[in-house]
């Protein structure tokens, strides 16, 4: 019999709601493979495209549904066999035979969400294998471990061009059903940007809805697969935006100049309300949320606001696996944040 352990457990009731009805299609598609099924489910996507999330939510339907504990787990390069699923452990002076999260959550036939799944080694992988098998078992010496009937795995992860994440080996591969998680769409994204700012800042804010949508639309245009801004960038930038100190002196000249000033505001528009800048109709572009915007910059400072951007979307940063031109980037953002 396996030592004494105990575990922590996913808390569902600190796990938000998901956003917007893409996302509430994938958990239909997911949710209904996982009842079906007992096929682990591996979500791949670029890093804040909502694949933990949307674990999490599969997570605590699963169990709620079935009255089975639900897990939660972060992959790293130093876990082995022993301590993520089963194996010798000094207990009490004696080495005895424990369970390791994965082989507690199958006894009891529960659910594990197993995030950053390439951010260990090839070795820890191939040793899940068996327990992604069909017949789901693990065994040390001869204490042998068989899931429940119920147990379900979640894998959430980013591809090897991510720096820190390993390529998963064949035989792995072969026993999953994977999703890519593209961006979610600017409305959806818009709206998780600000219960990022709501559920993480602490102050009032005071930053027009205007100037938001503008932060996650230029987020999202500067945004590639070798800078890959999400809805958390978008949230810290709104949030510095919130806490600088504003002055009123009228509207900036930087808005105001006769050779720039239309250009400016189409371009405000078109970010604002999602509209093609050839499709912009005049009461868009005339539009006071369009004004109010201007205004606001005016007030924290053009400079202000752009160093706001980069401050928020890891341009200061030295990022491993980004290989920017940081002068070129800091073009780019200047060049589209205003």
């Amino acid at each position: 019999m396996s030592g004494k352990n105990i575990f922590s457990r996913l808390d569902t009731s600190k796990v938000p709601s998901l956003v917007g009805g893409d996302a509430r299609r994938r958990f239909a598609q997911c949710k209904s493979l996982l009842d079906s099924t007992s096929w682990p489910l591996y979500f791949i996507g670029p890093s804040g495209s909502g694949k933990t999330l949307m674990a999490m939510n599969l997570a605590k339907s699963y169990s709620e549904e079935r009255r089975v504990p639900s897990y939660y787990v972060q992959l790293s390069p130093e876990m082995t066999k022993t301590n993520l699923i089963l194996g010798l452990r000094l207990v009490d002076g004696s080495l005895k035979v424990t369970d390791g999260v994965v082989a507690d959550c199958m006894r009891r036939g529960g659910i594990i969400v197993v995030d950053e799944a390439t951010h260990t080694t090839h070795e820890l992988l191939l040793m899940l294998n068996s327990v992604l098998d069909r017949t789901s078992v693990t065994s040390v010496g001869d204490e042998i471990v068989y899931s429940a009937d119920t147990f379900r795995v979640i894998f959430c992860g980013n591809d090897s061009s991510y720096a820190g994440n390993v390529r998963l080996p064949q035989s792995f591969a072969q026993r999953l059903a994977a999703f890519y998680f593209e961006y979610p769409s600017f409305e959806s994204e818009l709206e998780i940007t600000k219960r990022i700012v709501t559920n993480e800042c602490g102050l009032p804010m005071t930053v027009p809805d205007c100037v938001t949508r503008y932060v996650v639309a230029t987020a999202r245009i500067v945004r590639s697969g070798q800078y890959p801004l999400s809805a958390r960038n978008a949230a810290i930038i709104v949030v510095m935006l919130n806490l600088m100190e504003r002055a009123r002196g009228g509207m900036d000249p930087y808005f105001t100049n006769e050779d720039t000033a239309e250009a400016k505001r189409r371009a405000a528009a078109s970010r604002i309300f999602q509209v093609d800048d050839g499709a912009l109709s005049l009461q868009l572009l005339l539009d006071r949320e369009v004004t109010e915007f201007h205004q606001f910059v005016s007030d924290v400072g053009v400079e202000n606001f752009r160093q706001a951007f980069l401050s928020g979307s890891m341009y200061y940063l030295d990022v491993d696996g980004l290989e920017l031109n940081q002068e070129t980037v800091r073009s780019t953002v200047a060049n589209m944040v205003i």
